[in-house]
């Protein structure tokens, strides 16, 4: 393909198809809207042409029967109240879910470290692999927070420290 040419491409949804492809748009415009905040200029263009594609999409949404998701503001189309409402529950058993399992996997992989043998680190840096005993750490890091939550997470002084 030519630089400079578009290729449009036509696709047929249905009506519940439509829906979660709005979805789908919402998420990935939520996650390039906050590393475009945060991360780099890359992620900002990125997350730029999104809202873009968010508007288009979501301009589609009285051509599917769905009025109610998508309501027009100075200019851009976005979603409507409730469906922004709906699309943050989501994203908040998402935060959820990632953060446990962020944690788990974090505090499993140093516990693994520190409990590896020469013959496991070896093997490790030549396959890259971890040993596959680090789903032992995993579990029993995912049945205390199950069982205790944070609870009894905490930081351990190290002896003589002061800190």
């Amino acid at each position: 393909m030519k630089l400079g040419i578009t290729k449009i491409m036509e696709i047929q949804l249905t009506k519940e198809q439509y829906k979660m492809l709005v979805k789908a748009v919402m998420v990935g415009e939520s996650v390039y809207g906050i590393l475009g905040d945060s991360v780099s200029e890359e992620y900002k263009k990125e997350s730029d042409e999104m809202e873009k594609l968010s508007d288009y999409i979501l301009g589609l949404a009285k051509d599917f029967g769905y009025e109610e998701l998508a309501v027009e503001y100075r200019g851009h189309i976005i979603p409507s109240d409730a469906f922004s409402e709906e699309m943050q529950l989501v994203t908040d058993d998402y935060d959820d879910e990632t953060f446990w399992h962020e944690l788990e996997t974090r505090l499993g992989k140093r516990d693994l470290e520190r409990d590896m043998t020469e013959e496991e680190r070896k093997e490790t840096d030549k396959t890259g692999w971890l040993p596959g005993r680090v789903h032992d750490f995993y579990e029993k890091w995912g049945k205390e927070f199950e069982e205790h939550g944070v609870e009894r997470l905490g930081i351990k002084k190290k002896e003589g420290n002061q800190n």
